[in-house]
């Protein structure tokens, strides 16, 4: 599916346009590198005073592109370490180097 990333915001009524105008794409782009969506979206829902669901930060991730390191404690990154997951079906998530050659 393609995206039009510059009409990302241009509504007047959605949560994403209230997301880029009171706190910046860069400071939601950081809370979702530290947190991802769940956690993101609590943040930021406490920033705002108002709810904003984990599937705007998820719009927002897929939309942009973004991508983020994998924590090492997910069962992710424990399953691609295994081998019973490959690592390109998460192409959000880095990977260190040494788990793209599985």
């Amino acid at each position: 599916m393609t995206r039009d990333k510059k009409n990302i915001g241009k509504r007047n009524n959605t949560m994403t346009n209230t997301l880029v105008n009171k706190i910046g794409l860069e400071e939601v782009e950081q809370l979702w590198i530290q947190y991802g969506c769940y956690k993101a979206a609590d943040e930021l829902s406490k920033m705002l005073n108002q709810y904003v669901s984990f599937s705007t930060i998820r719009y927002l991730s897929q939309a942009l592109d973004w991508k983020r390191p994998v924590n090492p404690k997910s069962a992710i990154y424990k399953g691609v370490k295994v081998g019973t997951v490959s690592s390109s079906y998460y192409k959000h998530l880095i990977f260190p180097e040494w788990e793209k050659i599985n």
